[in-house]
């Protein structure tokens, strides 16, 4: 059992626009980032988080009704979330940006930076969206400059991808933003990275936003890898000369350059088709880990287990959730007893952990990013006193421990890891039964150092409050027995106890 020197970090993930406009709606006047109490932001850092993400606070384009209309599902996921929405509540997608300037109705970059350097004060850091796809069809740039996105001067073969514009340079087909796999976002107008200024200019807005924060998660990051983006769009490369300057890829010289000047700046990467890896060896410093939660949500044990054995310098660079705006909430996708248990697996593993707003309380309505509020739900007070449980337990961790060891057992449905510190006697052990049977076995502790043969050992699970007194002796010579029901867990601080 091999241990690994590593830290635990935790993100929290605001719906910015959602969250300011239920403010607003709680106390009937007008709220913006600069009037938010200081002691909200210290109760998410004193609960654990030391990373906050203000997803949406950009400048996007409105969607129109009659934009709206062309999109039955989103409708159908409007009305789910809010079946008394008005027109004015359907504001746009924050991910359909005209420009990265702070959204007026969030409040000022003057703002931002208040709120940023109370975030900072506090120990925390402020994460938030680059979106280097495309930009929204609101914006300037593509009148201005329509040679930074995919572009035609005659009629394309297939129209439903493009729209024409009158820009500075006469009347053009730009195409939407696209993902090779889905129908375009015709919100949006796609980036061309054929085009070495294209490259050029998103890295001066990539240095200006280092300047007002500490770091950005980059929307659908490996859509800007070269041969992704030229499985889209070829098509259309193979009426231009390409320059020979864009054969190396956007994001190593993107982020080199922002960390020569901002060296402390992190960037996360949103990334599926398991190209996450390849993005870290990029320079990201965080990547998603959509396999895992995908292993969590129709996964068995035996297969998590395997991929919590690979290679250690990946996994402390990966973002684990179990919930996003992007995604289903956890509680629809999983279950009470299994969300939680999925919680516990994502919240104490190497790297960072990613919560969403409203997962804590156990919401289960989806919020699309076009709205600006939500039905009301009550807090489901099981959920929360679960979660307060794993936020104290992973805090420990952050504040005390930063060796990593999966640990074995004599049971496959049981996942066990420990976290240590070579200088203190008292470690954390985490045991989940990932299945639908009950689980029972050894779990085979690593002998702590600092422990004398017959040495009693005190584990205090803080998930459900009890104490287990065992001696060093049996420990070694048997393992730790448990026998746990299905998706129960042990959250154990063990401490030696003294005579």
């Amino acid at each position: 059992m091999e241990t690994f020197t590593i830290k635990l970090s935790q993100l929290f993930e605001i719906n910015t626009r959602v969250w300011l406009y239920s403010l607003q709606e709680k106390l009937d006047e007008k709220i913006t980032l600069r009037t938010v109490p200081t002691e909200f932001w210290s109760e998410i850092i004193e609960s654990g988080f030391n990373w906050i993400w203000l997803m949406g606070v950009w400048k996007h384009s409105p969607l129109s009704q009659e934009e709206l209309r062309k999109h039955p599902g989103l409708v159908k996921e409007i009305t789910n979330a809010l079946p008394t929405w008005k027109p004015e509540d359907v504001i746009g997608s924050p991910y359909s940006i005209i420009d990265y300037t702070i959204n007026p109705v969030i409040g000022t970059q003057e703002d931002l930076g208040i709120v940023r350097k109370t975030i900072n004060d506090l120990g925390g850091r402020l994460i938030l969206d680059f979106v280097p796809n495309h930009f929204g069809i609101a914006s300037q740039l593509p009148i201005t400059n329509p040679e930074y996105f995919i572009t035609t001067k005659d009629a394309p073969k297939d129209t439903s991808l493009f729209s024409q514009i009158d820009t500075n340079k006469g009347l053009q087909w730009i195409a939407y933003g696209k993902d090779p796999y889905f129908p375009p976002w015709t919100d949006t107008f796609q980036l061309s990275y054929f085009n070495p200024k294209t490259r050029e200019y998103l890295i001066s807005v990539l240095m200006n936003i280092a300047q007002i924060c500490d770091g950005i998660r980059c929307d659908m990051a490996m859509l800007c890898l070269n041969d992704i983006f030229q499985r889209t769009w070829g098509f259309h490369n193979q009426k231009k000369e390409r320059d020979e300057s864009v054969t190396i890829e956007f994001w190593p010289e993107a982020i080199k350059t922002v960390k020569a000047s901002y060296p402390n700046f992190k960037f996360i990467a949103e990334v599926y088709w398991n190209l996450g890896e390849r993005l870290q060896q990029m320079g990201f410093d965080y990547t998603y880990d959509k396999d895992l939660y995908d292993l969590l949500e129709s996964g068995t044990p035996k297969s998590i287990q395997e991929y919590l054995r690979k290679d250690i310098s990946f996994l402390e660079k990966t973002v684990s959730f179990i919930e996003n705006h992007d995604e289903k909430r956890a509680l629809e996708v999983f279950g009470f007893e299994k969300s939680i248990a999925a919680a516990i697996i994502t919240g104490t593993l190497p790297g960072l952990s990613l919560y969403h707003q409203g997962q804590l309380e156990g919401q289960e309505i989806k919020i699309p990013v076009q709205l600006r509020q939500k039905l009301l739900e009550n807090p489901d007070s099981s959920v929360q006193t679960a979660y307060n449980r794993i936020l104290k337990f992973t805090k420990l961790i952050r504040d005390r421990f930063n060796n990593w060891t999966l640990v074995s057992s004599t049971n496959s449905n049981l996942l066990a890891w420990q976290w240590d510190c070579n200088n203190l006697s008292d470690f954390a052990l985490v045991i989940v039964n990932y299945s639908l049977s009950s689980a029972s076995g050894n779990i085979l502790v690593p002998n702590h150092p600092v422990y004398q043969e017959n040495d009693t050992i005190r584990f205090n699970d803080v998930f459900e409050n009890r104490s287990y007194k065992r001696t060093t002796k049996d420990l070694v010579n048997f393992g730790l027995y448990v026998d746990l029901p299905p998706f129960k867990s042990h959250l154990f601080h063990i401490i030696e106890m003294k005579d």
